[in-house]
């Protein structure tokens, strides 16, 4: 799960399995709630960089699916247009379910259109919200990544300063040898 703003022009990614795009509004932001699997990386970034960053990173950096390759494999990529309203940011005013890989919950005041992308034959339904108050506990900034990239990221930063250390220290030798 992963709380975050939304603003009109923006695209969420969900691995290379979904985008949501907010694609316009009567409010300045909205308040989505990506409710999807830990393992699966998430990315914000801007409606006009999307199909780039999603021809490019997909079964990359936006997984899963893990592997180029694997992406001819799930179908044709479409869009399908949706308009939601709300009444309340604290609380959520809609869920929008892709069946087997998770839920946006926005919670907004007004009107907004939505494009949500994914692939041919994945059920998509507008719903009651399943948690309807906005879980402010979860709210971190940025967005997350999976386990395992966060852990590659931390060893090799970890590498990285050890590195930085030995030159130092070999930098340290050679300037008290040579006095």
């Amino acid at each position: 799960m992963k709380e975050n703003c939304f603003m009109a022009g923006q695209a969420i990614h969900v691995g290379a399995l979904m985008r949501l795009d907010l694609t316009q509004a009567s409010v300045e932001t909205i308040y989505v709630t990506v409710w999807a699997s830990p393992n699966i990386s998430i990315h914000l970034g801007k409606i006009e960089n999307a199909e780039d960053m999603w021809r490019k990173h997909a079964g990359l950096r936006l997984q899963p699916p893990v592997g180029e390759d694997r992406i001819s494999e799930l179908g044709k990529w479409e869009q399908r247009q949706y308009k939601v309203s709300g009444i309340s940011w604290d609380v959520n005013a809609i869920d929008v379910s892709a069946a087997g890989l998770g839920w946006f919950s926005m919670g907004l005041k007004g009107e907004a259109t939505l494009t949500l992308w994914t692939y041919d034959g994945i059920q998509i339904t507008l719903r009651e919200p399943l948690v309807l108050d906005r879980a402010q506990f979860l709210e971190r900034p940025g967005f997350l990544l999976p386990k395992a990239i966060s852990e590659a990221i931390a060893y090799q930063s970890k590498v990285e300063v050890e590195q930085r250390k030995k030159r130092e220290d070999e930098r340290i030798e050679l300037l008290s040898e040579a006095m």
